[in-house]
């Protein structure tokens, strides 16, 4: 079971997965895919166009191979901080609907591997910027804006997620046990 939290910056994605990787500490059938983007432009902090459909297609491109090396270690749980549609939404929200389009059919046969996504709604979350989430608060609805419309045009099956942590912590965990 793949469950992975997606959505715009500073939402508590990583938040979440923090605290399932204390709750699940030690538990060799339960893995966590850390976010690509983030270790990407750590990585390449020069890169100027962000969200362009080449720079995020990397960024898909890592994180599809991150989830492949979860998926190879037969967990029986895995945990994903974003997701490989992110990139997709990030385009989109860019202005470029062929860009976006053409991420999404390279990761096509990757989407049934997921139980659900979870969209993180931004609704009482400040946003906080780092050396790393650079974009404003405009910007920031812009993306999540881009998920709803990505998701809803594609018929993804998704989930707005939303509430502190712990009504949040209570939905992921009915979906875990499959309610």
């Amino acid at each position: 079971m793949k469950v992975a939290f997606v959505g715009t910056s500073c939402v508590g994605k990583t938040t979440l997965l923090e605290q399932y990787r204390q709750k699940f500490s030690g538990r060799k059938d339960v893995v966590f895919v850390e976010e690509a983007a983030r270790a990407f432009f750590q990585a390449n902090p020069d890169i100027k166009d962000r969200f362009s459909a080449e720079i995020q297609g990397r960024v898909q491109t890592l994180a599809l191979h991150n989830e492949q090396e979860a998926h190879a270690s037969g967990a029986r749980v895995i945990l994903c901080d974003r997701s490989v549609i992110d990139a997709v939404a990030y385009v989109r929200a860019n202005g470029d609907k062929m860009g976006s389009e053409e991420l999404l059919q390279r990761i096509g046969f990757w989407l049934p591997t997921y139980r659900k996504f979870l969209l993180l709604d931004i609704v009482d979350i400040p946003y906080v910027t780092d050396d790393i989430r650079r974009e404003d608060v405009n910007k920031r609805q812009q993306f999540h804006n881009a998920f709803l419309e990505l998701f809803g045009e594609k018929r993804i099956l998704y989930e707005l997620l939303g509430g502190t942590v712990r009504e949040r912590m209570k939905r992921v965990d009915e979906i875990l046990s499959g309610r």
